[in-house]
Order: C-alpha cells, then structure tokens, then sequence
C-alpha cells in the first residue's frame, strides 16, 4: 500500500519542545514522529511532513498569507536561521513573527508544494486559547479552516487525486484549567484578525467560567473543536477527551457546561455524553490530583515558577510530556487509521525521520494505548463526522497479540 502522505501545520502543541533537563534539547516531543513511529510499528507507512511556528494561529500559515517565491520584506521573511528548515527549501512566513525559536519548522509552502506527491491529510491545530473561545473561532479557526478546505478542493482539482482529508487536532486542557483572572496577550504577529484579550472579552457569556479548571476547559475545547464540521474539517482528533480519560475524566461542573452549552443554544455540537470514561479505572494512572495528572506536561525544572499550578512541587507548563505527546499520537493512529492503536510500539530513543523519541515507560505506553482505544475506537462516526453516537465503551481488555 501506498505510504500516507501528512502535513501537519500547528504550533507547539504539534512540534512539542523538549522538558528541561533532556539532554538534547533537540530531541523533541514531536508529534508528528510519534505518529509516524506508532503507525509504523503497526505495519502502516508515513511520509510525514510539518510546518510549525510556536504560539502561532493557524490563520499565520494559510496560503494567502505565503505567497510562493515572497521578496516583499515588508509582508514576508525568509526562513534562513531555523535548522529544522533547510535553506535551500526558499520558505518564508509572515514578516513580524516575535519571538523565533530554533525548534520551530515553519515551512508554509510545503502544503501546495506537496512534496511527496498528493498529501492524504492536512492536520491542523490552532492556538490553544482559540477553541473556547466563540469570538476567536469566528474570526480566526473558522475562516482559516475554509481557506484550508478550499484550497484542498483545488489541488485535488489539480492532481485529480482525491482530496486531503483536514483533521482538526482536538486539543489538551491545561493542568487546572485557567486559574487567572485576566487574559494575557497575543505573541507579536500572531493575531493580525484581532487582539486576542478583546476577542476574549467580547465573546458570550463569562469566558472565565468556561475554562475555570481541567474538566471545564477540556469540555469547551471539544465543543469548539466539533464547530470546525461546519467549517471544512473532515475529522476530528479527540487527543484532549483522550487527556481527560488518562486523569480519570473528572466531572464536568454543571455551572460551566451550562455557560458553554448556552453558546450553542443548548445544543452542544458533539452529541456525546461527557467526559468520556476509561473502560477500566486503572488505565487512568494519571488521576487522583494534580501531582498525577503533571506528569502529562512537560517539566520545566525547579526554578521556574508554574502559573498551571499552586502547588510549589509542581513545575509544568502547558506543553505535553513524552507520555503526554505519546497518547495524542495514538490517538492521532486510532482516528485516522480506524484501528486499535493496542500494540504500537514504545518510543525508546528510536531515531525518526532525523530524530531521536523521547522514552516512555512500557507499562505507562499499555494504560496509554487502553485510553487511546476507549476514546476513538467507540465514537468513529462522531469523530468523522457520521452520526453522533452517544454510548461509551464496554468494560473490555483485549488481547493484544490478536488485536
């Protein structure tokens, strides 16, 4: 069989920079390896490709903002200092981007470039404030989406091959949700649609609330994320459900799944029933309080002072972990594969593409694969779009040489 052809096109929560104390820190917890090495390890071929700029919105990498071939220093610079991206690819991203980082991969040309012929799937992720937020979406996710699917409908139009399917990347809610009480601003370049702290403000109902701690946030993030149907997306990658059943999917407080539903007219966009339940309480080993559920983001070591978490022991940002990153490629497999990500191999150092995989521990790698299968396998069709089914999975360990 032909190798699937994917772009993923994201920030941070794509690239997934490194904890502190890794010793190469070039070394990251990139999600598109992981994907390719878990797909991989299951008999199904990757070509995997990325364009990625941290902190970013979606809307900074869409074509009409990348002309191929841009010399206009005023709209556009060149893609010279970053080691992930090689020279003599001629990219460019939009002039004004502050601050750049080595481990970025901003390439946009590489979706019409198509580099390895016809891509099968362009995944996608916003900024992570974005999906929550009624007024972001509408003048950010929503319009890069339909470019996103317009343009897909040329190329395959062009190439007479069948459309890229756009994933839309579901993703994590932060350790306690959003603590603060005010919303800090965009990076420089990234909001050119409008100002991110105004959006916020402007947007329906008490954005506080909605986001107020992990469940919370984690329930509007997959609402907002099932919006994208209505906008070009084909699939829906639950990585954040994924997240809530690895912490043992806490209940979502009445007052905030109202707030959210209340944007919706009571009719929330993904008709399942929330959070969605691991299949065993002991595949959740990341429940039980925060000390549990950090070890699902990346580690920042003791002098840094985490805004994620009160507690002085606890020194994570919002990135993902290894484990953290590890599951969203699963979930990532389960989804676009339709098939059990029960067996993947276990990320130990392995060389991908280039890169080195972080280390996960094999039996956190088993409970993760159990967490991956419970949120994808039961809901395919809701995830792709079909028909909402509102079930959750039985109560069943498979075998898993036969899976």
């Amino acid at each position: 069989a032909e190798p699937l052809k994917i772009l993923f096109i994201g920030n941070s929560f794509t690239y997934g920079p490194p904890p502190f104390d890794r010793e190469d820190q070039k070394s990251l917890n990139n999600l598109p390896r992981l994907f390719k090495f878990v797909a991989e390890s299951l008999g199904k071929q990757v070509i995997q490709e990325e364009d990625t700029i941290g902190g970013c919105t979606l809307e900074r990498h869409l074509p009409s903002n990348n002309p191929e071939g841009c010399t206009d220093a005023s709209r556009c610079r060149a893609v010279d200092k970053f080691p992930r991206v090689g020279r003599a690819q001629q990219c460019t991203i939009p002039q004004g981007i502050s601050p750049l980082r080595s481990s970025y991969s901003p390439c946009p040309q590489k979706l019409l470039r198509q580099p390895h012929g016809s891509w099968d799937v362009v995944a996608v992720n916003d900024h992570s404030w974005s999906l929550p937020v009624s007024e972001i979406r509408r003048n950010y996710v929503h319009p890069a989406l339909e470019e996103l699917a317009e343009v897909s409908e040329r190329m395959a139009e062009q190439s007479r091959k069948a459309k890229p399917v756009l994933a839309m990347y579901m993703t994590w809610a932060y350790l306690n949700g959003v603590s603060w009480t005010t919303v800090s601003g965009g990076k420089a370049g990234c909001w050119t649609k409008g100002d991110k702290v105004a959006l916020t403000y402007l947007s329906p109902g008490n954005w506080r609330e909605k986001v107020k701690n992990f469940a919370c946030q984690g329930y509007a993030i997959a609402q907002g994320a099932a919006t994208t149907f209505s906008h070009g997306a084909n699939v829906l990658v639950p990585a954040g459900l994924a997240w809530q059943a690895a912490r043992g999917s806490p209940a979502i407080d009445p007052s905030c799944k109202q707030e959210v539903d209340e944007e919706y007219d009571m009719k929330p966009p993904l008709n399942l029933t929330l959070p969605l339940p691991p299949s065993q309480a002991e595949f959740a080993r990341w429940s039980g309080g925060e000390q549990a559920g950090s070890l699902l983001y990346r580690e920042m070591g003791p002098n840094y002072t985490s805004k994620f978490s009160s507690s002085p022991d606890i020194h994570v940002d919002q990135h993902a972990s290894a484990l953290g990153m590890y599951l969203n490629a699963l979930v990532f497999y389960a989804t676009l594969f339709e098939s059990s990500p029960i067996g993947a191999g276990v990320p130990n150092g392995q060389v991908i593409d280039g890169m080195t995989l972080p280390t996960v521990d094999p039996e956190d790698a088993e409970a993760l694969q159990q967490i991956a299968y419970d949120t994808v396998m039961g809901n395919l069709d809701a995830w792709w779009g079909r028909q909402a089914i509102t079930r959750s999975m039985p109560a069943v360990i498979l075998d898993t040489d036969h899976a």
